[in-house]
């Protein structure tokens, strides 16, 4: 969804999803600003009026219900992962940082989730400059974000495995040694962010994250016929890689184009 309103989850049953796997709008992006407007007068009016803290607030309201419909689809164990960057941005003349990552933890924590160690996808960049603001004198300049997160949070406790049928499951969803030490790492440096172009939708980026970035957590996070849903779905990146991955998965999308 690029807006996703918590309503168009509804008609999927309580406790029926594996994994949550999404990158929503990132509150605070310009690119993003006219879809939060279009969702609520009081985000135009706040950064018309460059209350940059308020307008970041309401954004991320829009978001709290989607990830209260993960917590109610999710079964027990099942886990939410969210790849989301922070965002600077100067309003009223004050440049700021607006730590996204910190205010969708706040309220997963308020949710009930458990959250689990993250992962730092460090985005490689061939920018030249290092910094922002007045270079090489002190107290001026700012340090570029050159890394996005992927939080990890689960709800309740450690999945179980009981049967013999989910054991033998299991089992078959193994990774290889390589990938388990390779992918259970806090830090992702071999993942290069690629802008996808848009033909007759209302904007001309996509914002997707890189196929292999889906492919791994579902690998991770799920086993084979599990449901892996992605309430952000846009270009259908999580549902192509659950496929690859021989899971089940079910997107929502509002826009058409």
């Amino acid at each position: 969804l690029f807006f996703s309103d918590a309503q168009h989850m509804q008609p999927l049953r309580d406790n029926s999803v594996d994994l949550v796997v999404t990158s929503p709008p990132y509150p605070m992006i310009a690119m993003w600003d006219e879809l939060f407007c279009s969702s609520s007068r009081a985000v135009r009016a706040a950064l018309d009026a460059g209350e940059g803290r308020r307008a970041f607030e309401l954004m991320h309201r829009r978001l709290d219900a989607i990830w209260d419909e993960s917590h109610r689809l999710l079964k027990t164990g099942g886990l939410l992962c969210i790849n989301i960057g922070d965002a600077t941005r100067t309003l009223d003349g004050q440049f700021a940082l607006y730590p996204n990552h910190a205010r969708i933890l706040q309220h997963l924590l308020k949710r009930g989730f458990n959250i689990l160690p993250d992962i730092l996808w460090r985005k490689p960049t061939n920018a030249p400059n290092k910094f922002m603001g007045s270079g090489v004198l002190p107290a001026g300049a700012y340090v570029t974000l050159e890394h996005e997160y992927i939080l990890i949070a689960r709800k309740g406790g450690k999945r179980e495995f009981n049967s013999e049928a989910e054991k033998k499951k299991r089992r078959e969803s193994a990774l290889f040694w390589e990938e388990r030490n390779s992918w259970f790492s806090d830090v992702w440096t071999d993942l290069t962010g690629a802008g996808q172009g848009l033909s007759g939708a209302g904007r001309s980026r996509s914002a997707a994250y890189p196929f292999e970035l889906a492919y791994r957590l579902i690998n991770m996070y799920s086993l084979k016929g599990d449901t892996v849903l992605d309430p952000f779905l846009g270009t259908g990146t999580t549902m192509l890689a659950a496929m690859a991955c021989e899971r089940n998965s079910v997107g929502f999308e509002l826009d058409t184009g």
